[in-house]
């Protein structure tokens, strides 16, 4: 697998894309950002016009796509990947989407003889930079180990989950318990702020103890500073939830369904382009406080 198209090169997808070109592939991208494809031509990448060009010669075609319609149109639409890409390639789809989603356009590209793995990741755009990211891969295994030197240049760890949907279903109820612990977190720290305890000590305590976890250090790069960089924002995050919800539709979830509601109220406030980390801010704002680290 030398030749590959890379289809949605947002903040993942471009760091992705760009380590697969320095690794030596060819490369075609499209992303209806003319910017971000700009950037990756100029380090060695080839531009299309749209997503069937890209596919044309693939060895394998790679999605990195912020919703279900769009990679829906993305592969079986009228410029879809599937009327041009050649028979045996794999589709390797980085998006986090719904199992359903997924099971469907895997049907759709095994009748056109092409193969298909969903492989949402965790590791954010860092760890999609360093090659560090953990891919949840549903689909065949002979299939994942075909991709696997391919994919090794982008993971750090690469989880067979199981059979076609399986990655999606590990991904979202991973967002789901990541959104339940940032709200628990912009919850409790507000209100002990308020109370008058020490953000910095609450922290190294909590970090020590039992109720320490990923999220509550990412903070220190996200929510804690003055800048609070946006690097996975709170409408893709409130995407997730959704998703995940409408899976879990028939079992009891109320915290996530309280969950929902403060994402809610945060894009209600005009927050959804912010870091999902800024859900705390809901917090802050009732308490009067602000959550940062001092200098």
């Amino acid at each position: 697998m030398k030749n590959v198209a890379f289809i949605g090169v947002g903040k993942m997808g471009a760091e992705m894309a760009s380590r697969l070109v320095s690794a030596g592939f060819k490369v075609t991208v499209f992303d209806p950002n003319d910017a971000a494809v700009k950037a990756l031509v100029s380090k060695g990448a080839a531009a299309a016009s749209n997503p069937k060009a890209a596919a044309e010669g693939a060895d394998a075609v790679m999605f990195s796509l912020p919703t279900p319609a769009i990679l829906r149109a993305a592969v079986t639409g009228p410029e879809g990947v599937l009327n041009s890409v050649n028979k045996g390639a794999v589709l390797v789809d980085f998006s986090t989407v719904d199992p359903e989603t997924t099971k469907e356009l895997a049907k759709a590209a095994a009748s056109k003889g092409v193969e298909f793995l969903d492989s949402p990741v965790s590791g954010g755009v860092a760890g999609a930079a360093n090659g560090k990211l953990v891919l949840m891969v549903g689909g065949d295994a002979a299939v994942l180990e075909r991709a696997t030197p391919m994919l090794n240049n982008l993971a750090g760890r690469i989880v067979h989950c199981g059979p076609i949907g399986a990655g999606q279903l590990t991904k979202l109820s991973h967002n789901l318990i990541v959104a339940i612990n940032t709200v628990a977190l912009g919850e409790v720290l507000a209100a002990s702020v308020k109370a008058g305890g020490n953000l910095e000590v609450l922290c190294d305590v909590l970090t020590a103890g039992m109720a320490g976890s990923k999220m509550l250090d990412w903070f220190h790069k996200t929510l804690f500073t003055a800048e609070r960089p946006a690097f996975f924002a709170i409408d893709l995050m409130h995407k997730d939830i959704g998703l995940c919800l409408d899976e879990f539709s028939n079992y009891p979830m109320p915290l996530g369904q309280l969950v929902k509601q403060t994402y809610n109220a945060a894009r209600a406030k005009g927050l959804g382009g912010k870091d999902s980390t800024s859900i705390c801010e809901i917090y802050e704002e009732l308490l009067g406080v602000r959550l940062q680290a001092a200098a």
